[in-house]
């Protein structure tokens, strides 16, 4: 008896060190990876499909591992391996195998543990707003709402809104809150000179309905016209230049961004009487007929900073008047690439003028942060830095562009040049385009036209 007692618990122990290990299942284990990773886009209101339920969230489970296993999901264009950036959504490699493991498993559904908080719960917190408390809230919209212009699936819209405050400032951190999240795909921020406010005003009444169109930037699509920047010009010799000269790019919110505080230190000055110009990009596929309603900025400000920044808007002018000069073509069913260069040795001037920092107490800059700018048959880019003679660093490389998708990527670690450095460092943003039409695109302001940016977040060291 003895013997065979010994056998029964032997074939038990070998069954049990045989037997598979269980496998994934979604309410387990893919559910609160969904949370903490997706929830917060894909929430209702938000600009994804809701997650909240998660029976129906579970019916998209095929479209869910695509998504992610092809990286297109959470949304991130950095080509991993150069930098490691600030807020990366990027899952990493063991919760990708979960989802490749679960997909391979069969997609087991599971079930909710009672020991588990509710789903809908987890999607609640995940989606708190980050500890953000704004000194000063702006709305965006003329009335209050706006009705996307229902004949584009892309409505680029621009709104001029006076800047409340009664002195020089410096914004030190940004919240943009998007009235109807199913609807606003993008915002984009301008701060604008104060002399040059009323002309942006007088673009603005020119165009009929509230606000403006504007593809590319702070400057309506109906100056990259020749007939129509020939009259402006007519009116204001010099105009447009001075209208992208009186103009910066001053902060953004895209889908998964909160509250963003700027580096520590760090802030753009904004000038007492100044204005803002605001960019909407509306997407009318998920929602048609919704308007956004109540859509406001939030900003940290402070009356002084130790090191003034700007966003650097690099760019090779010429390139906006593509079809006049030939300086930028793509060709038809063909593809171009194009860059340019500049030394930071060059652009203090610039620098000093936007922040306000005198040229001759510059004692080194910071680079923070850059990002990327094309418009729809942008292929690829990258935007490298070479410190004198040593061999360039890629900053940002984007094998696969989605203008969908465009943000501030943060170095984790930000670089820093002393005044003696600046001539020799050199800061490049190369832009690749693939043509798929019958005819030329040219670079410009127009929706149909192209673009090659990079804005860097630049912070000042100075001698006091």
């Amino acid at each position: 008896m003895r013997r065979i007692l010994i056998g029964i618990i032997g074939v038990c122990l070998m069954g049990a060190v045989a037997a598979p290990a269980a496998a994934e299942d979604f309410y387990g284990d893919i559910r609160p990876v969904l949370v903490r990773h997706c929830a917060t886009c894909h929430t209702a209101g938000g600009i994804g499909w809701s997650m909240d339920d998660p029976e129906q969230t579970y019916a998209r489970r095929q479209a869910i591992a695509t998504a992610i296993l092809s990286r297109q999901m959470p949304p991130w264009l950095a080509e991993p391996g150069h930098q490691k950036y600030l807020d990366d959504p990027t899952l990493a490699p063991d919760l990708l195998q979960l989802v490749d493991r679960w997909r391979a498993g069969g997609f087991q559904k599971g079930a909710p543990a009672s020991t588990r908080p509710a789903a809908n719960a987890d999607v609640t917190a995940s989606h708190q707003t980050h500890a953000f408390a704004p000194d000063v809230s702006v709305p965006v919209l003329p009335g209050g709402s706006y009705l996307p212009n229902q004949a584009r699936p892309d409505d680029y819209r621009c709104f001029v809104v006076d800047w409340p405050a009664e002195r020089p400032t410096y914004i030190t951190g940004f919240r943009a809150v998007p009235g109807n999240r199913l609807v606003a795909h993008h915002l984009v921020v301008y701060a604008v000179a104060p002399e040059m406010l009323s002309r942006f005003r007088e673009l603005d009444d020119a165009e009929d309905g509230p606000g403006y169109q504007c593809f590319g930037g702070a400057v309506p699509d109906r100056l990259s016209r020749p007939a129509d920047r020939a009259a402006y010009e007519a009116r204001h010799p010099g105009g447009l230049a001075e209208l992208n000269l009186g103009s910066f790019w001053l902060a953004h919110w895209a889908p998964g961004m909160d509250g963003h505080q700027f580096p520590a230190g760090t802030g753009i000055r904004i000038a007492r009487g100044a204005g803002l110009v605001v960019q909407m990009h509306y997407y009318n596929g998920t929602a048609p007929g919704q308007r956004d309603a109540g859509t406001r900025m939030e900003f940290r400000v402070a009356d002084a900073v130790e090191r003034p920044a700007l966003h650097f808007s690099q760019t090779q002018n010429a390139w906006l008047n593509g079809e006049r000069n030939r300086s930028m073509v793509i060709p038809p069913g063909g593809m171009a690439t194009y860059d340019v260069s500049n030394t930071l040795g060059e652009l203090l001037p610039r620098i000093a003028r936007i922040t306000g920092v005198d040229l001759a107490r510059i004692s080194g800059l910071e680079v923070h942060s850059v990002n990327l700018h094309m418009h729809g048959i942008g292929d690829s880019g990258a935007i490298t830095l070479r410190d004198g003679n040593k061999p360039a660093e890629t900053l940002l490389s984007v094998p696969r562009w989605d203008l969908r998708w465009q943000r501030d990527f943060t170095l984790a670690q930000p670089r820093t040049f002393s005044r003696e450095e600046l001539p020799a460092t050199v800061l490049r943003v190369q832009c690749t385009y693939r043509n798929p039409k019958d005819r030329p695109v040219y670079g410009g302001y127009g929706s149909d036209e192209e673009m090659c940016f990079n804005f860097a977040y630049i912070a000042v060291r100075s001698d006091r």
